[in-house]
């Protein structure tokens, strides 16, 4: 802590909100099970580059982020957050004070690296350097003043140190001289979580239709695309496609529980490339299959004649063919409700 810091600094840092989503790494959506094991990937709300080969995950033992930097020291790894995503942010956030504060590890079986922490609002940046040791833990705090220019506000980590294993732990931020971990965050809720409205036409302000027409997600969006991460298909290489849903009725994951029989051939929204028994993925409408058979008496005689009249043949064992009747799909009796996406 600083040592400058006045008892005002702290009661004013106290009434306010941790920016940063996923602060301690608690949520992981686009982990997969890889033969048995669990990949967990980048974690929600967050975006990683290593131009070399680099791998993100989730260490179970710390409790941590773990980032295994490439073996090349010509690449920078980035791990950062746009911690702006939030409506009417330049109200909030031009001109103040920002305070974060992250805790950074190596394990005891890794190398010192060099790590740089940093906040920048796309004019600016101020960033706090410094050596991790193997099997040492530090706190490192970074401080900017927001341009009243600023396009967005990140903060983040660079690494060039090569094969560095690094373990981030948590990471908050917040107006004031001093950043405090357990501030409420600013999301109230999940990123990536769907509502639905019975009366209402427009999201609100945190959230995003889901049911217009599939676009793609702009870089106001980078939360929200980490979460979504292409599932239904990406558009400029990297946006993620908020999916189509109009229309469509909701069913919840079969999960190879045998109730949804068609779960497997199951098919992909939109552009994603997701099938099969996964949640995201369609299923057309169809009937159950089933026959309709046809009841007669044979018991009837007829009255013998001169000749033998003619009769037309039943076929016991036919079975019908109906005659069209109905509307133009198969519906349950249902109300129109507003689809949405949380972003923010």
């Amino acid at each position: 802590m600083k040592n400058n810091i006045t008892t005002d600094d702290m009661l004013f840092a106290m009434q306010q909100r941790n920016l940063v989503y996923n602060y301690n790494f608690l949520y992981y959506s686009n982990q997969a099970n890889e033969g048995g094991s669990i990949v967990y990937n980048h974690p929600d709300g967050w975006l990683y580059t290593d131009p070399g080969k680099g791998k993100i995950g989730f260490d179970v033992d710390n409790k941590a982020c773990i980032i295994n930097k490439s073996n090349d020291s010509s690449s920078i790894m980035n791990f950062s957050q746009n911690i702006n995503e939030f409506p009417r942010w330049k109200n909030l956030l031009l001109g103040q004070t920002i305070t974060a504060e992250a805790v950074v590890s190596c394990p005891t079986v890794g190398a010192d690296f060099n790590i740089s922490f940093y906040l920048e609002d796309g004019i600016s940046e101020n960033h706090k350097s410094d050596v991790i040791v193997a099997g040492e833990s530090k706190t490192i705090t970074v401080e900017i003043m927001v341009s009243n220019s600023a396009t967005h506000l990140a903060v983040g980590f660079k690494c060039s140190t090569n094969s560095a294993i690094i373990l981030i732990h948590k990471v908050y931020v917040n107006i004031g001289k001093i950043a405090l971990e357990y501030l409420p965050c600013m999301v109230n809720g999940f990123i990536g979580e769907r509502k639905q409205y019975i009366s209402i036409e427009v999201p609100p302000a945190e959230e995003l239709s889901l049911c217009e027409p599939s676009t793609g997600l702009s870089d106001a969006y980078t939360r929200l695309n980490s979460f979504l991460n292409g599932r239904f298909g990406f558009v400029n290489t990297n946006e993620s496609l908020l999916p189509d849903m109009r229309g469509y009725f909701s069913r919840s994951w079969d999960n190879n529980a045998g109730i949804d029989t068609g779960a497997d051939e199951r098919t992909p929204l939109g552009q994603g490339e997701i099938d099969g028994d996964h949640v995201g993925t369609v299923e057309e409408d169809a009937f159950k299959e089933h026959d309709h058979e046809l009841d007669f008496n044979t018991n009837g005689k007829v009255s013998p004649g001169q000749s033998p009249p003619s009769i037309p043949v039943i076929s016991l064992t036919a079975k019908s063919n109906t005659r069209p009747r109905g509307d133009l799909e198969t519906r349950s009796k249902n109300i129109s409700e507003l689809y949405t996406i949380k972003w923010a």
